[in-house]
């Protein structure tokens, strides 16, 4: 890596080992991923830093050329010195760039990161959107810290929603560097969401914000237009908080829910997805009209969306579910979400059995995100290190 994060989940004080998996070995995990039934409908390429591998937009080619969408967590430095590495990574088939983005103040990345950061994150979020490639800003919160620009990144990130698709803030882990140096003050998604509640002057309350697994049902009928469905969202409702923010024509933060009731919509998607497979493509249809004629604010999408506009991105999305199924609506909706993950402090096995993001290694072996960070990591690396190191020495 490039940085030398003082936060950072991915690096051990007692562990100083570098390992890196050429490309063939990458490429031979991707091609293991694509052929699982379901097939998972992400790869994101994380680190460290992914962008000091020379060979990435080799890579991310491959995992676009395999179907999967393909999402690069960084810190942002390389793409802000060098603007043509986006360029490159888009023309590859980078979708989204997962970007490190903890405060709207500089001296805030001088503590975490080591380094002003600001100016880099801002010209990142530029260089984007000049290439169109979709940015999430990732906040790493710390009580005592950060806390109190929740609100302030939600608003920048309304203000850029043409490019930024989502916030994900992601409370500090006691894992890795973070194990020491910092108070045990473990935030939880309750305490988030009041957080977002109090900082947004209640335009989005705590109440706005669902527990991840609500988008089981409407992820059951959107597998019956697919030819390689989805898994399902079904981890723990532990495991993060979410919605969509609508940004309206004068700046305001709509929940999605103020918009169509998730109660009514959602209970209606339940429903029909318990006779899913006895029914035809037609009757769904009818089926998720009648749902959103009983769950509409007509107030709202008259006044922001029009209403058959909206009638038709609720098909869209439903039938054909990706970025582009919004139409010009993505460009006003960002997500907004909170996931918390695990540490020594909180491990709950129930979590991990339901997990929903997994790293896969060298040897195929798909370990739950959590349980690899607080468990898996160093051994890991150590058994791959080794094994390098005995290939290179090999005689011939």
């Amino acid at each position: 890596c490039d940085l030398d994060c003082s936060i950072c989940f991915a690096s051990f004080p007692e562990s100083n080992i570098e390992y890196e998996p050429d490309k063939h070995e990458i490429f031979k995990m991707l091609q293991f991923l694509s052929h699982l039934n379901p097939k998972p409908p992400a790869v994101l390429f994380s680190g460290g830093e992914p962008l000091l591998r020379e060979d990435l937009s080799e890579i991310i080619g491959f995992a676009h050329g395999l179907g999967f969408l393909t999402i690069l967590a960084t810190n942002g430095v390389r793409i802000a010195k060098s603007p043509s590495i986006a360029a490159e990574l888009k023309k590859n088939g980078l979708n989204i760039v997962y970007l490190q983005f903890d405060s709207l103040n500089g001296e805030i990345y001088k503590k975490l990161r080591g380094r002003q950061l600001l100016e880099e994150k801002l010209k990142v979020i530029e260089i984007c959107r000049k290439y169109d490639i979709e940015v999430i800003l990732v906040p790493t919160l710390i009580n005592g810290v950060n806390n109190n620009e929740v609100g302030n990144i939600i608003r920048f990130a309304a203000e850029n929603s043409y490019i930024v698709r989502g916030v994900v803030f992601q409370p500090i882990a006691f894992t890795g560097r973070a194990s020491e140096g910092y108070l045990i003050d473990e935030w939880t998604d309750y305490t988030f969401a009041e957080e977002v509640e109090r900082q947004t002057s209640n335009e989005i309350k705590a109440s706005d914000l669902f527990p991840v697994p609500i988008m089981a049902p409407p992820i059951m009928v959107m597998r019956k237009f697919m030819k390689k469905p989805w898994p399902l969202f079904s981890c723990s409702p532990h495991c993060g908080i979410v919605n969509w923010i609508y940004v309206s024509k004068n700046g305001h933060l709509i929940p999605l829910n103020h918009i169509i009731s998730f109660e009514k919509f959602f209970g209606e998607l339940f429903k029909l997805s318990k006779s899913i497979d006895s029914k035809g493509k037609i009757q769904i249809l009818l089926t998720l009209f009648s749902a959103a004629l009983k769950s509409l604010n007509w107030t709202v999408v008259r006044k922001e969306i029009g209403i058959l506009n909206f009638f038709k991105t609720v098909m869209r999305v439903h039938v054909s579910p990706t970025y582009k199924s919004l139409g010009n609506i993505r460009r006003r909706i960002f997500l907004l979400g909170c996931m918390a993950f695990m540490d020594r402090y909180n491990f709950d096995v129930n979590r991990v059995k339901r997990c929903v993001i997994h790293y896969i290694t060298p040897d195929l072996r798909m370990i739950p995100f959590c349980a690899y960070n607080n468990i898996y990591r160093t051994y890991v690396e150590k058994e791959y290190a080794k094994k390098a190191v005995e290939v290179e020495v090999k005689p011939l």
